[in-house]
């Protein structure tokens, strides 16, 4: 007889609860540990997808003190200002605290040093600064940045505090878009693949607990592993199509961690982690779902 090749024997079984459990012993570890992969990567194709969309990057969730800073008097004399070929031209005005600084500084009268880690002004831990050819952000003397003006840039981006957000959070992204999309990838790739691997052991400790029973036709480790995989199958999937069409990362979750429940649920209501049997004739005969 021919051998089905595993990846096809692993999908047939996916959906199937009877099947699941009479594919116990169908797999060694490593083809597991590779399906357990596929299913991740494969979770990763909407996520990727929506980041590969991204226009734009709310920096208030990791500096959030310049956009804490009083703004009003410098987007005031911005927005009465004038912008050609990428230049400001605007009344020069300073608020300042101790520590703060928010300023629009068009004859570049403040001390601010360009430096290989960016901009720095003395004395000033969180700053918001118009100069003449870009907008230099200090936060904290963690992040330190100038952000130039496009062509494209007008008074009406720093109407508002609102508008001002987006167009730095815009702008931003722009400037660091060939690190940032792998940069974010990477973290969601290894998020979801830790979660997936938390996922598996929380499973496969659930019906390790099952095998100790002798009602359960479970009898090694590497059955637990085989059946927690196959179980994670089909949620894995179901969250894939359903987030290609609408991406919600609540939505995302939820499909993924309910589908599982549902699928344990379903494999211990149909066949009590046992392997269906048939007698005839007196004997007990196993059913070909294998």
């Amino acid at each position: 007889m021919k051998k089905t090749p595993f990846l096809f024997n692993y999908l047939s079984r996916i959906f199937s609860p009877r099947r699941i459990m009479a594919g116990k012993n169908q797999f060694n570890i490593w083809q597991l540990l590779f399906s357990l992969f596929l299913l991740v990567a494969l979770l990763m194709v909407p996520i990727t997808l929506q980041i590969g969309k991204m226009t734009t990057f709310n920096l208030s969730l990791i500096m959030p003190e310049p956009y804490n800073l009083s703004l009003k008097d410098s987007l005031n004399s911005v927005s009465n200002g004038t912008f050609k070929n990428g230049r400001l031209h605007a009344d020069d005005v300073t608020t300042k605290t101790e520590q703060t600084l928010a300023a629009v500084d068009t004859t570049n009268q403040l001390p601010i040093v360009q430096g290989d880690d960016g901009p720095t002004l003395k004395g000033v831990k969180t700053a918001v600064v118009f100069q003449e050819k870009a907008v230099t952000i200090i936060s904290n003397d963690l992040y330190r940045f100038s952000l130039p003006y496009t062509k494209d840039t007008s008074t009406a981006d720093f109407r508002t505090a609102a508008s001002f957000e987006k167009w730095v959070n815009q702008q931003w992204f722009k400037s660091n878009q060939s690190v940032i999309v792998p940069t974010l990838l990477l973290m969601a790739f290894i998020a979801l693949l830790l979660t997936q691997l938390l996922t598996w052991l929380a499973v496969s400790f659930f019906i390790s607990l099952v095998k100790r029973s002798k009602l359960s036709d479970i009898r090694s480790g590497k059955e637990v592993f085989a059946i927690s995989t196959m179980l994670m199958g089909a949620p894995a999937i179901v969250t894939t199509l359903i987030s290609l069409f609408t991406f919600n990362i609540m939505l995302f979750m939820t499909v993924l961690s309910f589908g599982l429940i549902a699928m344990v649920l379903a494999v211990f209501s149909i066949t009590h982690f046992r392997i269906p049997k048939n007698k005839t004739r007196g004997r007990s005969v196993w059913l070909p779902f294998h």
